[in-house]
């Protein structure tokens, strides 16, 4: 499926660079929304302004395709399309082969191989249950075991979340209204099979459509594409599941696209950067972690500082919003975008693996609709410019901890519900680390102790960020956040998935 052989550059010394910089640190929606949308018996329908909510329905059977899990046979699983105040319903089916290794002494190792369950990343939606507390939301503490499977130790970890789910389970998840609109996914995160299951491909993307008329004419009207980053290589996907390795994407001269990108890469230290030395070839981007930018970023063709301090680079779980545009008096050629799987250079050593995605500009000349008005609608997120009494302090520590303790399935963080609070993640491991947290995004404010300024692209709403690490003492990222709308427990984590599952992961409660 995932094929890495592609064809030459035509124009080798012209290309985009998607890079994938593995430092193992010794230190549009007009394609979305234009018609009713059938994905797997998942069904979305497009509707006007005075849309009422809509209800979807998708079934992801996990199975088995040569020695490797799938979702319905592919990978990556179908897409995902809901707008904000839609509720999708997902009936998860673990049809893997009964495996009997959920009962481990060390529950922070590899285990529960082919036990699963699902997580919305980056949605803001229930921890727990829906509303009707008939169906689990996004609570990853679920295990969903294969049919047959002994699981005579249910409560390895001694948290009242934990709920094993027999070969099947529904899980409904219930986006407000007010969700904001953007580039999300969805993976398996059960505890212990996390970094193997995502590693073999169990993800898809997940799509809250923009509102009708918010954002501007040149990105409503552009084309999309949307481009997964996986352990298997560049992948542009299919809506119905699978994709195309290596692909080639086909532009005319004068021709706008959105491009989509999701890092769901879950092995090593792997940080996804875009470059550009195409002459004219114009990449902004738009969006972060799902969140709509205040205003367009042109994509320079330096664009290689270090990830925690480059606006465009993805740490694994991150996600980003390019607009690409190609002259209106563009001749026809083909290039390439090297993929770069490792990139040493930071250790001063040479060498890079890297697979290829081809560009044909070819065709006839399109008139797309552009502005020069760099201005965005941003991510409809209330702005965060007190600073909150609450502070916290979290150091990622080696060994895989998380403030010098490896997960043992106890609550660490208790925040009151509607709680604002400042929070400072040190990374003391002289390597690179992602910080993740489920539910509720944040505001970053520091790098390293430095305030960032204002107009700084740094200075923004994520869900996940790199953490840099410190020549003369732990590096650190600074963050504001609102704990809003639900209570109940979620985690915290390394999202270099390998790291989570042998035990760099907290438990935080919501009460109220």
């Amino acid at each position: 499926m995932f094929g890495s052989g592609c064809a030459a550059s035509a124009m080798e010394d012209h290309a985009v660079t998607l890079a994938l910089s593995r430092r193992s640190m010794l230190h549009g929606s007009a394609a979305l929304a234009a018609t009713s949308l059938l994905i797997g018996g998942f069904s979305t329908v497009a509707v006007s302004d005075d849309r009422v909510a809509r209800r979807s329905n998708l079934t992801l059977r996990v199975q088995e395709v040569n020695g490797r899990p799938t979702y319905n046979g592919l990978s990556p699983g179908p897409t995902i399309v809901a707008d904000p105040g839609d509720t999708i319903d997902v009936h998860l089916i673990n049809d893997l082969p009964a495996l009997h290794d959920d009962c481990v002494d060390n529950h922070n190792s590899f285990h529960g191989l082919n036990t699963t369950n699902l997580h919305t990343h980056g949605l803001h939606v229930s921890p727990t249950t829906d509303s009707s507390g008939r169906f689990d939301a996004d609570n990853v503490f679920v295990r969903v075991v294969p049919k047959n499977q002994v699981v005579p130790c249910a409560d390895v970890v001694t948290a009242d979340v934990k709920t094993v789910r027999w070969h099947e389970n529904r899980f409904r998840f219930e986006t407000g209204a007010d969700h904001p609109s953007g580039t999300f996914w969805y993976h398996a995160h059960k505890h212990g099979s996390t970094f193997q299951q995502v590693a073999a491909g169990l993800s898809g993307p997940l799509i809250i459509r923009d509102r009708p008329g918010a954002m501007p004419e040149y990105i409503a009207r552009a084309s999309e594409k949307i481009l997964m980053i996986m352990n298997q290589g560049l992948v542009l996907t299919d809506p119905n599941g699978g994709g195309t390795a290596g692909p080639t994407i086909a532009m005319h001269p004068g021709e706008v696209q959105r491009w989509r990108i999701i890092n769901a890469q879950a092995a090593g230290n792997s940080f996804a950067y875009i470059q550009s030395n195409v002459p004219g070839l114009e990449i902004y981007q738009i969006a972060f972690d799902g969140l709509t930018l205040h205003r367009r970023i042109k994509v320079d063709q330096g664009n290689d500082d270090e990830p925690w301090l480059n606006p465009a680079a993805l740490a694994p779980g991150n996600r980003t919003d390019f607009i690409v545009r190609v002259p209106p008096d563009a001749k026809e050629s083909s290039f390439s975008i090297p993929v770069i799987r490792e990139v040493r250079e930071a250790l001063g050593l040479s060498g890079a693996i890297a697979s290829e995605i081809k560009i044909d500009i070819s065709g006839r000349p399109l008139n797309s609709a552009w502005s020069d008005d760099d201005t965005l609608p941003g991510p409809g997120l209330e702005p965060f410019d007190d600073v909150p009494r609450s502070r916290r302090k979290i150091m990622f520590s080696p060994q895989f901890r998380i403030d010098g303790q490896a997960y043992d399935g106890r609550v660490k963080h208790s925040v009151p519900l509607g709680a604002k609070e400042e929070w400072t993640v040190y990374n003391n491991t002289g390597g690179v680390h992602a910080f993740h947290i489920h539910v509720n995004p944040f505001f970053v404010t520091h790098v390293n102790g430095v305030e960032l300024a204002r107009d700084d692209p740094l200075r923004r709403w994520q869900d996940t960020v790199g953490l840099p690490y410190g020549d003369d003492g732990p590096g650190s990222v600074t963050f504001r956040t609102r704990f809003e709308t639900f209570t109940g427990k979620f985690v915290i984590h390394c999202h270099i998935l390998r790291h989570e599952d042998l035990g760099m992961m907290q438990i935080v409660e919501v009460t109220g």
